[in-house]
């Protein structure tokens, strides 16, 4: 679902320590007898952050792949909190005649709201199977069947953040740090036996004040998407998710706040409030906004999209027409963004089957 383009955007956030975190640089072992044991990651090279400002060499940033996997792994989590056989069934079910179609084997067809990323399975066991890698069993299929059975037969968190066949649809950028406060911190290993240290002590570096501003990038997502990513960033912003090094000894606790979120339809015109997509016989009902499978059509229903993709816009919002083509939605400050999270609920809870 690459090869077009219905809807992408932005969400702008700001991350800010809640105590002390620390996201280990890769090199560790410095020869110079000053610096930590344990180094919070820095830039190598002077780089932008997105705004005017240069951030020079050195600057401590959290990078956009830890921020992405720790958003997975809690969306896997409440994934495989709520899936269940029955929910599995149906929207197997679902997807009975695509599989048909193209002729998928039956052990291939069940498919979790979550797997393993990591996994070595290609076959999915039922809900205690922890090792089941959708991207896996679809290479194994690769060369038998469509782009839409990529998708369609890899799990609801990978159709959203991307397995090993299967390109995700959001974008972390990194965090990079202002007013940064830095301070060093020691500590042992005790051995679990005599309960006497045995490594140590050894000293690390930790962020404890400062702000880390940055953004997500999504395109295609459907609604049922957006409610998910959004339950994931509002434990993020209330401080239930943990980042890096030491969680268990309480490092990593952070807090977000949402700067603003802005959605874009490149391919849809205003008429009358409403969204039309250009060239198609796709229209929205008034006053309501979509995910992509608002827009697909019959030309796309392979890929199992909901058909049913809408909502009211959420208080506050209005759609504006582009300067140059296509139609955007904005939203500024958290009262603003959380109401659109909200207004994507009742499609996530029907993706779950309440």
């Amino acid at each position: 679902m690459h090869k077009a383009t219905f809807l992408q955007g932005t969400l702008r956030l700001t991350i800010r320590p809640d105590g002390p975190i620390l996201i280990k640089a890769g090199e560790t072992g410095s020869g110079d007898p000053t610096l930590p044991d344990m180094q919070f990651v820095r830039t190598k090279y002077a780089v932008s952050d997105g705004s005017e400002s240069q951030r020079a060499a050195g600057a401590i940033y959290l990078p956009g792949p830890s921020l992405k996997g720790v958003i997975r792994a809690h969306c896997e989590r409440i994934c495989r909190t709520l899936d269940g056989e029955a929910l599995q069934q149906q929207r197997q079910e679902r997807r009975r005649q695509f599989d048909d179609a193209e002729k998928i084997r039956m052990e291939y067809r069940r498919i979790p709201l979550a797997d393993n990323p990591l996994g070595k399975g290609a076959q999915y066991g039922g809900l205690n199977d922890m090792q089941y890698n959708s991207g896996r069993a679809i290479e194994a299929l690769r060369d038998r069947i469509s782009t839409a059975a990529v998708y369609r037969l890899s799990s609801f968190v990978s159709q959203l953040f991307g397995n090993t066949a299967l390109a995700g649809r959001v974008r972390f950028a990194d965090a990079y740090g202002h007013n940064v406060v830095v301070e060093e911190r020691n500590g042992v290993a005790i051995d679990r036996v005599y309960g006497s240290v045995a490594v140590g002590p050894f000293n690390y570096e930790t962020v404890v004040g400062g702000e880390f501003p940055t953004r997500i990038d999504f395109k295609n997502v459907t609604l049922a998407q957006f409610g998910l990513l959004g339950l994931a960033l509002r434990d993020l912003a209330e401080g239930r998710i943990a980042l890096g090094f030491g969680k268990s000894r309480g490092l990593g606790r952070v807090k977000a706040s949402f700067d603003s979120l802005e959605i874009r339809y490149p391919t849809c015109v205003l008429e009358d409030g409403a969204l039309r997509l250009i060239g198609r016989d796709i229209r929205l009902p008034a006053g309501h906004f979509g995910g992509v499978g608002a827009f697909g059509g019959d030309a796309w229903r392979a890929y199992d999209f909901p058909s049913d993709d809408v909502a009211p816009l959420p208080e506050g919002w209005r759609f504006q027409a582009d300067e140059v083509m296509g139609v955007q939605l904005r939203a500024e400050g958290a009262d603003q963004v959380k109401a659109f999270w909200r207004a994507c609920m009742p499609a996530w809870k029907r993706e779950i089957g309440l």
